[in-house]
């Protein structure tokens, strides 16, 4: 799409650049005849144009030039509107593009091995997901567009003067070129260095906001909110002095632009003193170097800012380009869920083993069992022998360093393909991801063409007791971020109704019992053993050795 949209929009930029000229190419006839009017009488067209104004009413030469002055105010209006046009029509196309790239990066960190996921700092992914597209609309797309602008005005101001007057152009020349050495000089080591500071210091920000919002009762039991606040204003403060600094490095071309500019006017000034030029020749030469720095220097300035722009946010870059070699690689729509045509599966763990890329030794070694449909399987052991790390390899999200984990139909014992191995799963961890909106959205997790089975819904309901904190209207219940107007054991009851409703022929959880009462427990090892009888392969890890025994068999995992 923005393929297509990137023609017309560079026939825009060259359409608004030759307006750009054209309305600033009134402005010098307009004061060559204010300093002398006879002109509009001995100039073949201006004498045309002057008997056709009679028709309105003017009949002097004053009342001409007034007439001039107001279609060169109206000529810089639309100049300005369409200017704005095609700022809007950029912008629109830049930011179509970071949505675009927000969307590939979204996929880039949830598509990844659950390993990395958990080892990226949550205010990176923050930042790459949601700031640094939105920055790099407006820092490398918007600021490219307005490159492309500039330069062109430049190089055709440029073209006009070399053909009008070459000793004006050598001069603007030199003050351009002049310029862009000191700016260069003086600035790129600085960009450079701002640009890995707020790299290393913004997702460290985030992180540690993100982290304070999760563990905010700590904090409070802790008294430790003054401590992590003082760390926040410590980097942010870091944050900001970076910031400010590249922010006056990136005004400094205007200023600099500024200084050349009346320097070169004085200098004008003074060779024409010097040389005792005469008046109008002076004059002239004075209004066309006027002209010419109104609008090159601003545009230098410009393009300056812009291209110093890219230098401070070039770890936004670096960012992007891992998103465009994703895509490049893979399949970002290969996690998306395939119809489920099996009703009862198998689990089978084939000598596995396990580990991670941090770890030298194994956490799981030479495993081998089956998990058969229509039973409740138990998984324990001490923490830190591998009961989680395994429901990762069942789910499909950690590749063992050996053997495998196979899903099979369970009557034809067919190996079903791993793509769809999700498709198949329902999935419970150990803390329920809820979000702000109602409980049907929370049961849905909004994903398209899932439909509740409202009677069965509100049967569990009652039966997980959820009844008594969701009211008469259950589903339409409004939860805040978190579930936070829930207790902890009702937010882990409404993820385990979740991950039971969605009906997938293998459910597993997690410690799905660890905020519940003995009471409550013994009700939902019931209704699983209802799922079971069923045909659901249901695998729990648990450190509930009462709960374990009620189970069909157990798994038990040592430490190694």
């Amino acid at each position: 799409r923005e393929r297509k949209l990137a023609l017309p929009l560079l026939g825009g930029i060259i359409l608004n650049s030759l307006v750009d000229i054209l309305g600033l190419a009134v402005v010098i006839p307009v004061i060559g005849l204010v300093v002398d009017p006879s002109a509009i009488k001995t100039n073949s067209f201006l004498s045309k144009s002057f008997d056709l104004s009679h028709s309105i009413g003017i009949h002097t030469e004053n009342g001409f030039l007034i007439l001039l002055c107001v279609i060169m105010a109206g000529a810089f209006l639309f100049k300005g509107l369409f200017g704005l046009l095609t700022n809007l029509y950029q912008s629109r196309f830049s930011f179509s593009v970071a949505h675009r790239i927000s969307g590939n990066m979204w996929m880039y960190h949830f598509t990844q091995s659950i390993e990395r996921l958990r080892g990226t700092e949550s205010g990176r992914i923050l930042a790459e997901i949601n700031v640094w597209p939105q920055s790099l609309a407006r820092t490398f797309i918007v600021g490219s567009l307005l490159l492309i602008n500039e330069v062109m005005v430049i190089a055709i101001i440029s073209i006009g003067l070399a053909v009008y007057n070459f000793q004006v152009f050598m001069g603007i020349s030199g003050l351009l070129i002049l310029g862009f050495v000191i700016i260069r000089v003086t600035t790129k080591q600085r960009l450079a260095s701002y640009s890995k500071t707020l790299n290393q210091l913004s997702p460290k920000t985030n992180t540690l906001i993100t982290n304070a919002i999760r563990g905010f009762l700590e904090l409070i039991t802790f008294q430790a909110v003054s401590v992590v606040k003082d760390e926040y204003l410590k980097n942010t403060k870091h944050t900001f002095r970076v910031l400010s600094h590249q922010t006056v490095v990136t005004l400094a071309p205007s200023k600099l632009y500024e200084v050349l500019a009346i320097v070169a006017l004085s200098g004008a000034i003074v060779i024409s003193l010097v040389s005792k030029a005469g008046s109008d020749g002076f004059f002239e030469l004075l209004t066309l170097l006027a002209l010419s720095a109104y609008r090159i220097m601003p545009s230098m300035s410009r393009l300056n800012a812009s291209f110093m722009g890219m230098q401070g946010q070039i770890h936004i870059l670096t960012s992007a380009e891992k998103s465009a070699a994703f895509i490049r690689s893979s399949n970002p729509e290969i996690n998306q869920t395939s119809a489920i045509c099996v009703n009862y599966v198998d689990v089978e763990l084939q000598n596995i083993v396990l580990g991670y890329e941090s770890l030298e030794r194994s956490i799981v070694n030479n495993l081998s069992a089956t998990l058969s449909s229509g039973k409740v399987h138990a998984i324990v052991g001490p923490s830190g022998c591998g009961k989680s790390t395994l429901i990762n390899a069942i789910l499909g999200i950690h590749k063992p360093d050996h053997g495998q984990v196979v899903l099979t139909d369970s009557k034809s014992k067919v190996k079903i393909k791993k793509e769809t191995w999700l498709a198949h799963t329902a999935y419970l961890s150990q803390q329920p991801f809820l979000f702000s909106g109602s409980i049907r959205d929370n049961l849905t997790l909004r994903v398209p063409g899932i439909k509740l089975d409202e009677e069965k819904v509100h049967d569990l309901i009652m039966r997980l007791e959820l009844d008594r904190c969701l009211g008469p209207n259950p589903l339409d219940f409004q939860l805040n971020e978190g579930g936070m107007n829930l207790s902890g054991g009702e937010q882990q009851r409404l993820a385990l109704l979740r991950a039971i409703q969605i009906n997938r022929p293998v459910l597993i959880i997690d410690e799905a019992t660890s905020a519940l009462d003995a009471r409550m427990s013994a009700k939902i090892i019931e209704i699983l053993k209802e799922m079971a009888s069923e045909g659901v392969n249901i695998i729990m890890v648990t450190h509930d050795n009462e709960l374990a025994e009620k189970c069909d068999d157990i798994l038990e995992l040592t430490q190694l």
